[in-house]
């Protein structure tokens, strides 16, 4: 009987218990490190040191060894040297663990033969025992929905629970995609490095992503891939119940190269995986913003119906500018019939753009702004609105209130809603967290936010072709 992949990733994303071979009070290591992230993110299960040198650490006692644990261990987080990692693997085989992340480098990515065969061997331990391995020669990884940071950046044990899950190959872009979701002000799901990929690579990883009930959406930073048609069809499956979107590098021979030396797989030929990756339905991306971007949208937003999009601003060149870069994205501006546009001219006075871009510079008080706003979303020819809301003066009174309009409108007509909030970072940062916990994606710039849109229209086009029924991300209340 197959195992399902929940079943065999369970002791890696949703332990009972951790060891961390290799524990220090040495504040400058990393098992000193991975430790204090573990008890910085609150984790509820049991915490097992491993040093025999030491009987305490970080007010946690400590064992010599695995075998001295007097009670079972799901997942071992292993940080000693490279050439004692297969002797720690025996012991974990032994005590019946099932998941090891391992943080130590100096395997398949360095030169020479010896950290190839090292990783062999410790392959061959880590399969016979069915041991899954995250790594080697990786920053770890952490799972908000179970309170586990087993990553060696504490920092990252502050990280919100959210619905994206992002794999990479590298731990740097990890903790670039987690830094930009903590400054975009929204959380993830699950983030790990996949490292040098001895026995769990991204086939494997998508597999169990695609039926845990916390991500909505994935997003994949690749750099080489040994098996691509295992992704390919590992993907083909994971599209038709989940958004995957993935940035791919190696355009060039320098990237290729580094991409070698980092995780010891070559980068391939760019333009053969772009293509098979967007045959079987991942939506690429060119860098790491537009990947989270993306993701957020996908995340968030309920399916679009279509492409046709109402563009809706109170100030005119963000709107032009939107409806411009929509339409060469492959979005359209969206026809308003005959009763929208008589209701709009009603309220609007002659002198502004009372078509699509909308121009909304005179609707000063929020009952405008709900009448407009009610009118577009209720016509049958829009698929879904992008809202634009300047900083500026006479507009401020109203911020409240138009995010409550937005959020209740969402609730009402399950069309998606994107908002572009131009000011300064550190202005309208409650607003921008009230709309995103309800559901609203928002972005600084207008091709951000049509990017991210136009990626949802082409997703749900893709579903909607297949003949399955896209799964609707429900607005929650703060």
């Amino acid at each position: 009987m197959k195992i399902s992949a929940m079943k065999k990733f369970k002791p890696v994303f949703y332990p009972d218990s951790v060891a961390v071979v290799g524990a220090s009070k040495d504040a400058r290591k990393f098992g000193y490190l991975c430790l204090k992230s573990l008890v910085n993110s609150e984790f509820q299960g049991s915490i097992y040191p491993i040093n025999p040198g030491s009987s305490e650490i970080l007010g946690l006692q400590s064992y010599p060894s695995i075998k001295s644990i007097p009670a079972k261990v799901d997942l071992a987080i292993i940080v000693v040297p490279a050439e004692l990692v297969p002797s720690v693997l025996q012991e974990c085989s032994h005590k019946g663990i099932k998941g090891a992340v391992i943080i130590t480098a100096g395997f398949k990515e360095a030169e020479g033969f010896l950290g190839a065969e090292l990783q062999d061997e410790a392959r061959h331990i880590a399969d016979n025992a069915d041991i899954k391995i995250i790594g080697p020669n990786t920053f770890g990884m952490f799972n908000t929905h179970a309170d586990l940071n087993a990553s060696f950046t504490p920092l990252l044990s502050t990280m919100p629970q959210g619905d994206i899950s992002f794999v990479s190959q590298s731990g740097g872009m990890c903790h670039t995609v987690s830094y930009l979701a903590l400054d975009d002000g929204i959380g993830l799901d699950k983030v790990l490095s996949l490292g040098n990929r001895c026995n769990v690579d991204f086939a494997d990883i998508l597999e169990f992503l695609g039926e845990d009930l916390h991500t909505r959406a994935i997003a994949m930073y690749i750099e080489g891939i040994d098996n691509p048609r295992s992704l390919v069809e590992a993907a083909k499956k994971v599209v038709r119940k989940k958004p995957v979107v993935a940035y791919k590098i190696g355009k060039s021979q320098t990237a290729s190269r580094a991409a070698y030396s980092h995780t010891g797989s070559l980068a391939g030929n760019y333009e053969l995986y772009d293509a098979a990756l967007r045959q079987a339905g991942v939506l690429m991306v060119n860098d790491s913003v537009e990947l989270l971007d993306t993701a957020k949208a996908l995340a968030f937003c309920p399916p679009a119906q279509g492409r046709r999009i109402a563009f809706c601003s109170p100030v005119a060149g963000p709107g032009i500018v939107s409806a411009d870069c929509g339409q060469g994205h492959g979005l359209t501006i969206a026809e308003f019939s005959a009763a929208t546009r008589e209701k709009i001219e009603a309220i609007l006075p002659p002198r502004t753009f009372r078509m699509n871009p909308l121009d909304m510079a005179f609707a000063r008080d929020l009952d405008m702004w709900q009448e407009i706003l009610m009118t577009i979303i209720n016509d049958p020819g829009v698929d879904a609105m992008l809202i634009f809301f300047v900083k500026q003066e006479f507009f401020d009174s109203i911020i409240g209130g138009v995010v409550e309009l937005l959020i209740d409108l969402l609730k009402t007509y399950m069309k998606p809603i994107v908002m572009c909030l131009i000011s300064p970072r550190d202005i309208f940062v409650k607003e921008k967290a009230k709309l995103q916990k309800n559901r609203i994606p928002v972005y600084q710039t207008p091709e951000r936010a049509v990017r991210a849109l136009a990626a949802l229209v082409k997703y749900s086009k893709m579903r909607q072709s297949s003949g399955i029924q896209v799964l609707q991300a429900q607005p929650t209340d703060i």
